[in-house]
């Protein structure tokens, strides 16, 4: 009788944990997904077995999810067999360097203001102030559309760095607007009369409440990691859910909102 006591209780504990292994929480869902036996959609925070059926509402939807011993996942409607797929993070992916580069010629700046770039509410750029001086006839400013208007926005600087603030950059006539008519911004170099071209680039403003909840799901799947596979983890997520974001704003925003310092 001991032994079949020993038995259930084995069964009882053992159990419980390889199920838990093989479910995975939703981090950020794009489009309609739907777990086809309870007709449930998919969102952020929703916990799966990998046996489930998925039922993409939409081709183009797609899911990251994760599970702590499985990894970072992104499912598709043409990819999303959770019993064979392999994780999605590559430490290469992201460099997780939290001291900011100082920007020397105008090619590196153009280099830089490329592609999809994430900030998070606001970004110090450094660059070289004898060859980009800053001041009342000198400055950097951007170019945006909004309601099918160009709105040039001078962007505040300090020493030898200049800022991206959404604050500042999303109003107009001193009063806020919601977004741009779409991401894509112009950088220039303001050098006395004449405006220099540098780049054109997509600017992301993430929303912050949606970013930390999806960021507390990771750091809760990667817990026991040490603080650089974290910001790594995080950082590898945001670059290919969002965009590029720079390391020093990262680490020092999950600082600031995990206390992971």
């Amino acid at each position: 009788m001991k032994a079949i006591a020993y038995l259930f209780l084995f069964f009882t504990l053992w159990f419980p944990s390889v199920s838990g292994q093989s479910d995975f929480k939703v981090i950020k869902v794009n489009g309609s997904i739907l777990l086809r036996t309870r007709g449930v959609s998919l969102e952020t925070g929703t916990v799966f077995s990998e046996k489930e059926d998925l039922l993409f509402r939409t081709e183009d939807a797609t899911a990251a999810v994760i599970n702590p011993q499985r990894g970072r996942l992104v499912l598709t409607s043409s990819n999303h067999d959770l019993a064979s797929a392999k994780s999605n993070y590559l430490p290469s992916m992201y460099n997780i360097s939290s001291r900011a580069a100082k920007l020397l010629t105008a090619s590196e700046i153009s280099e830089f203001f490329t592609g999809r770039l994430v900030v998070i509410d606001k970004h110090a750029t450094l660059i070289d102030d004898v060859a980009f001086p800053m001041n009342k006839n000198n400055f950097f400013f951007l170019r945006y559309t909004f309601r099918g208007q160009e709105i040039n926005k001078k962007l505040s600087f300090e020493g030898n760095a200049f800022f991206i603030d959404k604050k500042t950059l999303l109003s107009v006539d001193g009063s806020p607007i919601p977004s741009a008519d779409n991401t894509k911004i112009r950088l220039y170099y303001r050098r006395g009369k004449e405006s220099v071209f540098l780049s054109e680039f997509d600017l992301i403003f993430p929303d912050i409440d949606k970013l930390a909840d999806e960021t507390k799901i990771i750091l809760e799947a990667v817990s026991a990691k040490p603080k650089a596979d974290k910001i790594a983890e995080v950082g590898a997520y945001i670059t290919e859910m969002y965009g590029r974001i720079p390391g020093e704003d990262l680490e020092k925003w999950m600082g600031e909102k995990f206390g992971i310092k």
